[in-house]
């Protein structure tokens, strides 16, 4: 498994943005090995926490149109998308989502 941290700054408020983002996770389901995303905002502060299948999803997903557009957003800025090689043995001690689990 692979992860994908996601941040950004928006100038819109998050209720706003509500609609958009539903129609968002819509289209992020049907990412080819995608597997969940935590959601996160503090403020004007947005992101995610994404987990794919294996670091070939993942990065096409980095470079694919979702993150295209969420670049392109006029309202949107500071970027910052890292990834994460996900250790699935200690995170099946914890109760993350592992390839068995999901």
């Amino acid at each position: 498994m692979h992860a994908l941290h996601i941040t950004f700054t928006s100038a819109a408020p998050a209720e706003q943005l509500h609609d958009a983002a539903v129609d968002f996770a819509e289209a992020l389901r049907s990412v080819p090995g995608f597997v969940t995303k935590t959601w996160l905002i503090d403020g004007a502060h947005h992101g995610g926490f994404y987990l794919f299948t294996d670091r070939a999803a993942a990065e096409a997903y980095r470079d694919g149109p979702l993150v295209a557009a969420l670049r392109e957003h006029p309202a949107f800025s500071d970027f910052e998308v890292r990834g994460w090689d996900v250790d699935e043995e200690l995170g099946a001690l914890t109760g993350a989502i592992t390839r068995t689990a999901a």
